[in-house]
């Protein structure tokens, strides 16, 4: 089986409709990357034809660029598209911002990158655009060759997006865009300004951090008794977006090789388009979960490392599964795990340092503090159990 590419005559080569997204590789005890398994799924997904392969600085700590660019050096540089982007937050001068551009290509293990984004814009961020001449800067580096396509990943608000494209030029952008997000956060709306300019849309999210490919038993329901072509929920979300004509590429973070086994065979086996039950039964299911109140937390982990050892995707996860399976027992054993090994909210002091690095723009003290009056009266109740 082989993922289908498709030539993009806007940019003038060829991608693979699945990309592999590295920010959740498997780990070992110590929290580095699993190298062995890793590289075994990159080398699955390169010979069924994937051929995007999407990192970034901070992903595991740095790790990420370095195993990403050792692994793919075996193959014919040509032969893939190495994406990365540039972490405007720790920019404070044009000096710091030379320094670490220079610094991927050592861990990259490239000479040039295929697609080059600044990394996380948003309102808050609309500014580094031109601060420091980072802009600029990158522009002359996709004219020396350094760079072929330049981008940007997103996470903000419409307005803000709108002015991205009103005011400067792009070859692509990355978007969080799935069948949920496309109402929830209106994310349909970004698709369209990119439609409108004619700019290939690169896809993340497209699963929303595992949500979509746990739904609850009520769309598991919908999908099981579909009269049609079976998938899992994570094939349907995946579908979903590669129905869209202006996604050029739908990034999925791997975390095993059944993930991308899956993935594989969804892309070589399913059409381009879904058909208008299978459309139709998506937004049945869209529906049932737009109505169930969650955290809207994609467990990036870009809040962490809590300052007093808050585990805050791992709270909101215990929530949310809770709200879409409500199991009592399972919710009060989680938090009090999470409790009994210090990474409760009772440790939360309200900085807020986590809630200007979270791309959903949750207020993170106010959540929090909101899930846990649901979450310790459970504890208290099997507390024993803990």
């Amino acid at each position: 089986m082989k993922v289908k590419k498709v030539y993009d005559k806007r940019l003038g080569v060829e991608i693979s409709q699945l990309g592999f997204g590295a920010m959740r590789l498997p780990t070992l005890d110590n929290g580095k990357i699993d190298w062995d398994i890793s590289a075994k799924m990159i080398d699955r997904a390169y010979e069924a034809g994937v051929n995007y392969f999407d990192t970034a600085h901070p992903y595991h700590g740095g790790e990420s660029q370095v195993f990403l660019g050792e692994t793919l050096k075996k193959y014919p540089r040509d032969s893939y598209h190495y994406v990365t982007k540039l972490p405007t937050w720790k920019i404070d001068s044009k000096e710091a911002m030379i320094e670490i551009f220079e610094q991927q290509f050592t861990d990259c293990r490239v000479d040039y990158f295929d697609f080059y984004m600044i990394h996380g814009l948003g309102e808050d961020r609309y500014h580094l655009i031109d601060q420091h001449g980072i802009y600029d800067y990158l522009k002359a580096q996709k004219k020396a060759g350094k760079i072929k396509f330049l981008g940007f990943s997103y996470h903000g608000n419409y307005d803000t997006f709108k002015r991205l494209f009103d005011n400067y030029e792009w070859d692509f952008a990355m978007i969080q865009y799935n069948y949920v997000d496309e109402i929830m956060i209106e994310t349909g709306k970004f698709y369209d300004i990119m439609e409108k300019h004619n700019v290939p849309c690169m896809v993340m999210e497209p699963v929303r951090g595992r949500y979509l490919a746990e739904p609850p038993q009520a769309v598991l329901d919908i999908m099981d008794g579909f009269e049609g072509d079976k998938y899992t929920p994570a094939g349907w979300a995946l579908r979903w977006c590669r129905d869209k004509a202006n996604v050029a590429v739908t990034i999925s973070g791997m975390s095993n090789m059944e993930q991308v086994e899956e993935n594989i065979r969804t892309f070589a086996l399913s059409a381009d388009k879904l058909t208008e039950a299978e459309a139709a039964m998506i937004v049945q299911a869209r529906e049932i979960m737009l109505n169930t109140k969650t955290v809207p937390c994609t467990y990036c982990r870009y809040c962490m490392d809590c300052p007093t050892g808050v585990d805050i995707p791992r709270i909101f996860e215990v929530y949310n599964q809770f709200k879409l399976f409500p199991n009592e027992f399972r919710a009060g054993i989680g938090y009090g795990k999470l409790a009994r090994d210090g990474k409760g909210f009772d440790k939360c002091i309200g900085c807020g340092i986590c809630t200007p690095q979270c791309p959903q723009n949750i207020d993170i003290p106010a959540a929090l503090e909101a899930v846990v009056q649901e979450l310790e009266p459970l504890r208290q109740k099997f507390i024993a159990s803990v």
